[in-house]
């Protein structure tokens, strides 16, 4: 994304997991945001910090951004919000990986085809924009700081492994190569903005550093000491772990990409942290390399999945989208490429049913899909994105005061250790609803692949959209799964 739960013009990252331009850390699945948003420039993404004042635990395991206001709203921005530059402090980033790690799921007692049902999973779209099928990263590093040989290596190693093309290759990006290394002397300034990003790629390209192309990223690895100033606060400070913008070089449009030095424990280091964190932005940033155009690159679900951009709350990247989940950040273990990166969004891979945030994980994916979804209507007149006020997607609709059923299939993509259970929460894991508007009862609160559940929905009160998020969340041991789904009361 363009930006995060900080909302950034250019895409940022939250640091509460490995922000990687999104928001906090789910223990499950990653869903995502988007529909045009473009909250997070490019983020990156951080351990979330022990008990930290920027981000709050919840029951499934996740690291999350305090909530802001009732409802599942964003208070402001809205969606194009990202779109201005420097990221602002609404937009975040992704989170780092929590102590446990991914969950394993073993095999289940569920059968027949797998998965049983159709998932109807949101997909991520490009609007108009090339990507960068042939990528070529120049790192930009200090001399002070001690992982400068790792930030150059990474670089160097990152475009020939299996994890870069698992998570490139179905949106039509080559191999990234590396430009010559840019070392930087001493040990880095205090502070550092986006005017002097802009500013350095937009003076050196082509004269003290290579030349730029349409294919081009600068990428700015922030020594330690130094801090990335967004909005006059440190980007560290407030768990945003990076972001990715553009900048016009003479006559060309190029993409540039920043990540801080964060200290946020957990058993992870700064320089595993910055590499997670640029992994998360080179991906957004050769499918999304120039985020202020008029019609950006993969940014935002389709249409008929408004359900996925409010989940998010519209920080709609692919790596926003798989940001939120702690089983997103894992180290490589490849010949000659051994970092921590950040797991993506694949539209294949959820299309398909499997976990949609790629490579995708060892244990079997599970989850529940609506059946009988129809088309409704939001009001988004309250996320300011202009426009008409009354946005048309898929969902369920349900005036005030009265009920409907939801029918939901439960599916996974291999045999799971036993049923999982299954319940609901109104809004996103970034702005849940403090007073609940809707009333839920399910008739079957657990299942395997093949059942089927029915949830009966009443509509207490309408919300600011005109609508409400209910979202059903599939559990297993410690992995949570995900599905957004939109009560339309238009």
């Amino acid at each position: 994304m363009s930006t995060a739960p900080l909302a950034c013009g250019a895409a940022v990252s939250y640091l509460w997991m490995l922000s990687a331009c999104g928001s906090g850390a789910i223990g499950g699945e990653s869903q995502d945001n988007g529909n045009g948003t473009q909250n997070d420039a490019g983020g990156a993404a951080s351990l979330p910090p022990q008990g930290g004042a920027s981000s709050v635990a919840d029951d499934s395991g996740l690291a999350l951004p305090r909530a802001s206001g009732d409802g599942g709203v964003l208070g402001t921005g809205g969606y194009d919000a990202s779109r201005d530059s420097p990221p602002r402090l609404r937009d975040g980033g992704a989170s780092l990986p929590g102590d446990a790690g991914d969950a394993g799921v073993g095999s289940d007692g569920g059968g027949g085809t797998y998965p049983a049902f159709t998932p109807d999973f949101g997909q991520l779209v490009n609007h108009g924009e090339a990507v960068l099928a042939a990528p070529v990263v120049v790192p930009i590093t200090w001399n002070g700081d001690p992982s400068q040989a790792t930030f150059d290596q990474f670089v160097d190693g990152i475009g020939m492994t299996a994890y870069w093309k698992a998570t490139t290759s179905e949106y039509g990006v080559g191999p990234v190569t590396s430009g010559n290394h840019v070392h930087m002397s001493g040990a880095g300034p205090a502070t550092m903005g986006d005017s002097d990003f802009k500013n350095q790629v937009s003076q050196n390209a082509g004269a003290a550093w290579p030349a730029a192309t349409d294919q081009s990223i600068y990428a700015f690895f922030l020594p330690p000491g130094t801090s990335l100033q967004i909005q006059g606060a440190d980007a560290c400070a407030h768990g945003i772990g990076g972001y990715h913008d553009q900048v016009m070089v003479g006559a060309t449009l190029v993409a540039y990409a920043v990540v801080p030095s964060c200290s946020l424990g957990r058993g992870i280091t700064p320089a595993q942290q910055s590499t997670a964190a640029m992994s998360h932005e080179l991906i957004e940033a050769v499918t999304d390399p120039w985020p202020h155009l008029a019609k950006p690159g993969l940014i935002g679900f389709d249409a008929d999945h408004f359900s996925f951009d409010w989940f998010q709350s519209f920080q709609s990247e692919n790596g926003d989208a798989c940001e939120l989940y702690r089983s997103s950040f894992f180290s490589v273990m490849e010949p000659s490429f051994t970092y921590w990166v950040q797991r993506t969004w694949s539209n294949d891979s959820a299309r398909q049913g499997h976990n949609p945030c790629v490579p995708v994980p060892s244990p079997p994916y599970f989850n529940v899909t609506p059946l009988n979804l129809t088309a409704v209507n939001i009001d988004t007149t309250p996320l300011g994105r202009g426009g008409s006020a009354t946005t048309p997607t898929k969902g369920v609709h349900i005036p005030l005061r009265q009920s409907a059923t939801i029918d939901v299939g439960f599916y996974s993509d291999a045999p799971t250790s036993g049923p999982w259970t299954l319940d609901t929460m109104e809004g996103g894991p970034l702005n849940p609803v403090k007073t609940p508007r809707l009333t839920v009862k399910i008739d079957k609160s657990t299942g395997s692949n093949g059942d089927r559940a029915t949830a009966t929905v009443t509509v207490t009160t309408v919300g600011p959209l005109k609508g409400e998020l209910l979202v059903f969340r599939s559990t297993l041991g410690t992995d949570k799964h995900y599905m957004p789904v939109v009560i339309s009361s238009e």
